[in-house]
């Protein structure tokens, strides 16, 4: 075009000029030659220059605009990726809870990692959580102590699974798989709420296997309902095993609401004792539950490698005037003991947490082993008691975070 132009004022600027009328014919003819000329190298011009700058253009944008699939299974051969559905029960406060969805996401990032791929159909899973609460209405303040220290958890409706509907497709999973229709009976898939890390392997395993079969009806579910068909049902605690095997997501996850949920914080120099206090928590029902603990005697034994003049914090929602005993036989051996009382269980939780040398207490107690697995602290001991009806569950950790960090004993 710009030679076209420059080529039409070269002819265009002599006729201004006056000429004889004899040179007319021979100027129309160069007019036209130019004319030709510069259609030519427009031409030219458009094709080696203009035309591959445009089409470069729109190939860059369409690879910009091109959508990604982001499979979270990191297989490139996946097919389908089936959405399938954890539903979680929980139950308790918020330590129990803490456990339970612990869980279910261990669960639902192991499904997703790629450990349970299926090579034949060429499937890959994306898994949800839906949460499903107790009866009892103790699950109202577990649930908003959860959503005020552990922000993450606000994505989450905590009635999600407490409906008819809910109850419908459990019926349908048990006349398709076969087993107990009652709601919360023993499950297809049962295996997943072992302690057994090769029981939950075969549970998951079963389970991809027959989301293979019937994964048109996974899909069909997943359009029409919120819980997938077939579905996951958990209803027991995270374990050693899982915890870890996914301690950094899980850490991740759970992170702590310091301003919402603390108000007293452990010394750094600082041990910490958990004194439960089941017998005075749960009167009617902790020795059926073998919540045994130990005595001020056998606290003290616990700590017995510190050295006269270290510090230690005995923290407890109801102790009162049970602590003392706990404070004598610490000060027995020359530690120096301040007791924190009386506060709710995350502020608790929170001074449990904020710990960065030793914690000590029951395994039982959701508060003192999450706060292990989420603290700062250098080491956990988790005792049992020889006369509980609960034997310790033990696990020799061998991720980064967890190596070596809890020490399980059992008290005789």
């Amino acid at each position: 075009l710009i030679l076209l132009i420059g080529c039409r004022s070269t002819m265009e600027a002599p006729e201004s000029v006056n000429r004889p009328p004899s040179s007319n014919n021979g100027a129309k003819g160069s007019r036209r030659q130019l004319y030709v000329i510069g259609g030519i190298a427009s031409f030219m011009f458009m094709l080696f220059v203009i035309l591959p700058q445009q089409y470069a253009w729109m190939t860059n944008e369409m690879e910009v605009h091109q959508p990604v699939n982001h499979n979270l299974t990191h297989h490139h051969e996946i097919i389908e990726t089936v959405p399938v559905t954890i539903v979680c029960q929980l139950s308790g406060e918020m330590g129990n809870n803490l456990g339970k969805l612990g869980r279910c996401l261990s669960l639902k990032w192991w499904l997703e990692s790629g450990a349970f791929y299926n090579s034949t159909n060429k499937l890959g899973y994306s898994a949800r959580v839906a949460l499903r609460h107790q009866q009892h209405n103790k699950w109202v303040r577990g649930a908003q102590d959860l959503q005020r220290c552990f922000p993450n958890t606000n994505q989450f409706d905590f009635s999600e699974a407490n409906n008819n509907e809910f109850a419908d497709i459990w019926k349908m999973q048990h006349q398709l798989l076969g087993g107990d229709e009652r709601v919360e009976a023993n499950s297809p898939f049962h295996e997943i709420n072992s302690i057994d890390e090769k029981e939950i392997v075969s549970g998951l395993q079963s389970f991809v296997s027959e989301a293979s079969k019937h994964h048109a009806m996974v899909y069909n579910a997943a359009s029409k309902r919120n819980v997938s068909l077939p579905f996951l049902f958990s209803a027991q605690f995270q374990n050693l095993p899982l915890e870890d095997r996914f301690h950094e997501e899980i850490r991740q996850f759970f992170r702590f609401n310091e301003s919402s949920c603390c108000k007293v914080m452990a010394d750094p120099d600082e041990n910490v004792f958990h004194y439960r206090n089941f017998k005075k928590e749960m009167p009617k029902r902790w020795n059926s539950y073998g919540f045994h603990e130990a005595d001020p005697q056998q606290a003290a034994d616990l700590f017995g490698h510190l050295k006269e003049g270290d510090k230690i914090a005995i923290v407890t929602r109801f102790g009162g005037e049970t602590a003392q005993p706990y404070v004598d036989a610490f000060e027995a051996r020359g530690l120096k003991v301040r007791v924190v009382d009386g506060q709710d269980g995350p502020a608790d939780f929170c001074f449990l947490m904020s710990a960065q040398k030793e914690i000590a207490g029951l395994w039982q107690s959701t508060y003192l082993t999450w706060a292990g697995y989420l603290g700062n602290a250098t080491r956990v001991i988790a005792y049992a008691m020889a006369t509980s009806s609960h034997k310790i569950e033990t696990y020799n950790c061998t991720g980064p975070g967890l190596k070596g960090k809890f020490d399980f004993r059992t008290i005789h």
